[in-house]
């Protein structure tokens, strides 16, 4: 019989949202909640943690904020992939709005993987190399679809990461991972597009292989050269919105990145409002301009309810840095 994680004893149980988000974010670090699990309804939580059911949906929104699940009616709500999960606010770290921040993120993230790499060398269990192969192998599989190689790649590193042992190392990698989920998933599809998928994966294949020999000196080249491949040329800026062209339009990735975070925001009631907004300054969303996007932003925020205020200003600066101009 399969026990539920959330079949809690009488004095575990909590009431609180932001406690539940927390016991919730706790079994996903655990690996009793995996990606792509979905969460009992609302009623059930409230039933098993012994609360009321506006203290859950407290918890879901504080959840769904910070990019962990995705809560849709009709379909509830889903562990979200490392990679699916969009831009936030990382309440901790901040936000990430320029190439120097960039830096600094991605050198502390290759601290915390020199740890993780060189450990899973030297302690990945028969059970942890099968799964690095196996995330592997789904790698492999993603040629000619970005954004399964983004997944991959990230599941890949967090596998790595609970190989060395160390779950402390694998929240640090999670809290490192959210401000700059936007310029890893940038960079990857980028370098996907120039056709570099197989040295790609070569180095990750040499990463993997260095592990399963134990070679922690020769995992730890390969992840040196992956980082160096990911720094080539202009990607961070490109991916901060820095180089795109004042009269460009701003294009897909603009509108999926405001689409996902307004519905998370307001609900369905952005479909309406995102082409509303727009057709005011005379543009679709498909022809907005990084010149006209602080414009629409203040459109957009003047129709949200006092509310949502709060956290529509820092999404509005995320969107203003990495897709606008000075002169925006």
């Amino acid at each position: 019989m399969t026990v539920s994680p959330f079949n809690l004893d009488p004095q575990e149980r909590l009431s609180l949202g932001e406690n539940i988000a927390h016991h919730i974010q706790g079994l996903l670090h655990q690996g009793k909640l995996r990606p792509g699990d979905t969460l009992p309804t609302q009623r059930e939580l409230a039933q098993q943690y012994g609360t009321s059911v506006s203290a859950v949906r407290e918890a879901i929104s504080i959840l769904s904020a910070a990019g962990v699940v995705d809560a849709r009616p009709g379909r509830g709500t889903l562990i979200l992939e490392a990679a699916e999960q969009p831009p936030s606010v990382n309440l901790w770290l901040g936000a990430v709005t320029s190439e120097g921040q960039a830096l600094d993120f991605l050198d502390t993230r290759q601290a915390l993987e020199h740890y993780t790499i060189a450990q899973a060398a030297l302690r990945a269990t028969s059970e942890d190399q099968q799964e690095l192969l196996r995330v592997l192998a789904q790698m492999k599989d993603a040629r000619g679809d970005p954004e399964r190689f983004v997944q991959a790649d990230l599941a890949l590193h967090f596998a790595i990461a609970r190989a060395a042992g160390n779950p402390v190392m694998v929240r640090l990698l999670h809290a490192i991972h959210t401000p700059i989920s936007h310029v890893l998933r940038y960079v990857s599809h980028q370098l996907i597009a120039e056709g570099r998928f197989g040295e790609l994966y070569v180095i990750h294949e040499r990463l993997i292989g260095a592990i399963l020999r134990r070679d922690a000196a020769g995992a730890l080249a390969a992840f040196a050269d992956m980082m160096e491949t990911i720094l080539v040329g202009d990607t961070l800026g490109l991916a901060l919105g820095r180089a795109a062209p004042q009269d460009a339009p701003l294009g897909a990735a603009f509108a999926e990145d405001l689409n996902w975070n307004l519905t998370r925001l307001i609900g369905p009631m952005a479909e309406v409002l995102i082409p509303e907004a727009a057709s005011s300054l005379g543009h679709t969303p498909a022809t907005l301009t990084p010149r006209d996007l602080a414009a629409y932003l203040n459109t957009v925020g003047r129709q949200l309810p006092a509310g949502k205020q709060s956290e529509w200003q820092a999404l509005s600066d995320l969107l203003l840095a990495r897709y606008g101009t000075a002169e925006g």
